[in-house]
């Protein structure tokens, strides 16, 4: 919680009678509501979704309060009302009247609006005014998908977007899912449009019309589109390059060409030429990661172009996950029941052994062999306690142990092959550095997805109707785009006035990459007081810190919003 919650009135009974102490507070939301009306998100909603029938508040200013509370207090959607009680109304550009209307039945009808077909428009109208305000760069689109998990049986979701269960990224494949797409520029990683598909959507086929809208979006055809390997199969490709577009993606491990290539490195080592080298951001003592090209197969059997990529930090996670795999191998072997319960044959533990050996792929690795040994015992003919003349019987059994040996040439070969990824593209004229850098920017999409489940809190919702859940999940979008403005606005103002770091880490430590969290963080305790004492009144002016001064120059917020 970004804003801490507290009376806003404090009543006192001293010398001179009753005195009174009122605090406004206002915590970061300023700030949101600076960004939202730069944004222009209320105009938009209110034109998409129409103004108020009655009462005092409309869907967008509903929405707007539901975004301070995403981006500010992030939180389950649930007692919006009491949240926002202590809160100065001015903060959300409302009057008292407005923000006493405001409660989660409200907040509920909105989203259910944001989700019916007049909320259609909202979110084309929003990237266009984004484009033209921010001046984003489309040149280039990245796109990739996640997973939004819920728990609940959620019956009634017959229309698409269905919550049902599909192939869950949050490791939880008993709860059901809808799939978020994301589509982020390569300046900032703003999201640009996003969309919500039912939750047994696969990600090879969401492509097409992900690009469509885009070309529908932006006006234009020639932007590069970069996404992970479900991209890359024939119809996508083709569909792509029908219209003239142009593409990154990565060759997923399935293909062909990919087992080939893998094939000749383990029969042959390449020669790799370094390209890029990167520090190591996370651990600066560790030496930098070494990005290499070869001259592998110049295109796939597609005709697009192919090129050969291999990165030293992969190299090393994929040599430990092998060596990891073997060890786990060789430990479930040791542990195998052998002699006992179904395995007291040679053939039934041959099938155990591999059956261990292809659930950890490690088949070329370990070689095993089944060996029978008689274990003899003794048995006393005599009851009683035995004695040393009592005559006694050999009992021989049959009895079966597994031998493993590493195939350390297999192993070897394969070491090859570590930290090795190809890149597919239609671009012809930039070099090996360039798509590469291209596509190294998609795991700041990934971050926009971790802040969405982390910062954000999109899970757990206390929301039943499917609709309604397609709308919370819209309305994050927006908090979404909002945040990363923030941060792509601190970051830039940083480099044009030469700011290395910001003190905004706990124990006040300095980050060179500050977050919006971080950002708001900053302007939690901002407030300002008013106090009351007979019939004098005093107010007490907002007094900010030199950091908070410095983060409002940053963010091109005039002094003005906290008065």
């Amino acid at each position: 919680m970004y804003i801490r919650q507290g009376s806003r009135v404090v009543r006192r009974q001293v010398g001179q009678g009753s005195a009174t102490l009122r605090v406004h507070r206002l915590g970061a939301h300023p700030i949101v509501r600076h960004f939202l009306d730069r944004m222009n998100v209320g105009d938009i909603l209110r034109g998409c979704l129409g103004g108020a029938r009655q009462g005092q508040v409309d869907h967008a200013l509903a929405l707007a309060v539901l975004l301070h509370n995403y981006v500010a207090s992030p939180g389950p959607l649930y007692r919006v009302a009491e949240w926002a009680a202590p809160l100065d109304a001015a903060a959300f550009g409302l009057s008292e009247p407005q923000k006493a209307a405001v409660n989660d039945d409200r907040i509920a009808r909105a989203l259910d609006a944001l989700a019916s077909e007049r909320g259609r428009n909202v979110f084309f109208r929003l990237a266009l005014r984004l484009i033209k305000d921010f001046r984003l760069e489309t040149r280039r689109i990245h796109f990739d998908t996640t997973t939004v998990t819920f728990a609940g049986r959620y019956e009634t979701s017959r229309v698409e977007p269905r919550i049902t269960f599909g192939f869950n990224k949050d490791h939880r494949p008993d709860l059901k899912q809808l799939v978020f797409g994301l589509n982020v520029t390569a300046d900032g990683a703003v999201p640009l449009l996003h969309h919500v598909w039912s939750g047994n959507r696969t990600d090879d086929s969401v492509h097409r019309r992900n690009t469509d809208d885009l070309r529908q979006l932006l006006g234009r055809d020639d932007f590069i589109y970069v996404a992970d390997g479900k991209l890359c199969t024939a119809d996508n490709l083709q569909a792509i390059a029908d219209y003239g577009g142009t593409f990154v993606t990565v060759l997923p491990r399935t293909r062909r060409e990919d087992a080939r290539f893998r094939d000749a490195l383990r029969a042959r080592p390449a020669r790799w030429r370094t390209v890029l080298k990167t520090p190591n951001r996370r651990r600066k003592d560790e030496p930098p990661d070494i990005y290499s090209t070869c001259a592998g197969p110049a295109a796939t059997d597609d005709g697009y172009r192919l090129i050969w990529i291999r990165s030293s930090q992969k190299a090393q996670l994929d040599a430990q996950a092998r060596l990891d795999h073997v060890r786990q191998a060789e430990l479930d072997v040791r542990e195998l029941a052998l002699n006992r319960r179904g395995l007291k044959t040679a053939r039934a533990i041959r099938q155990a052994v591999r059956a261990v050996l292809k659930r950890y792929r490690c088949e070329p690795f370990l070689q095993f062999s089944v060996h029978r040994y008689t274990e003899t015992t003794t048995k006393y003919l005599r009851r009683g306690r035995p004695r040393p003349t009592d005559p006694v019987r050999a009992i021989k059994h049959p009895r079966w142990r597994v031998k493993l040996q590493r195939a350390t040439q297999a192993l070897r070969r394969e070491s090859h092959t570590d930290g090795v990824f190809p890149l597919v593209t239609n671009l012809r004229r930039p070099g090996k550095r360039e798509v590469l850098l291209i596509y190294k920017y998609q795991p700041y999409l990934e971050k926009r997805f971790a802040h969405i489940k982390t910062e954000l809190e999109i899970a757990p919702v206390y929301l039943k109707k499917p609709r309604r859940v397609a709308g919370l999940l819209h309305a994050y979008f927006i908090a979404l785009a909002l945040v990363a403005l923030i941060e792509r606005q601190v970051r830039r103002a940083m480099q044009q006035r030469k700011i290395t770091a910001l003190p905004l880490l706990p124990e006040g430590r300095e980050t060179e990459t500050p977050t919006a969290p971080r950002i708001l963080e900053a302007f939690t305790d901002v407030c300002w007081y008013e106090f009351e004492r007979n019939d004098e009144t005093v107010a007490f002016p907002i007094t900010l810190t030199p950091l908070q001064s410095q983060l409002l120059e940053l963010l091109d917020v005039p002094r003005t919003a906290y008065r």
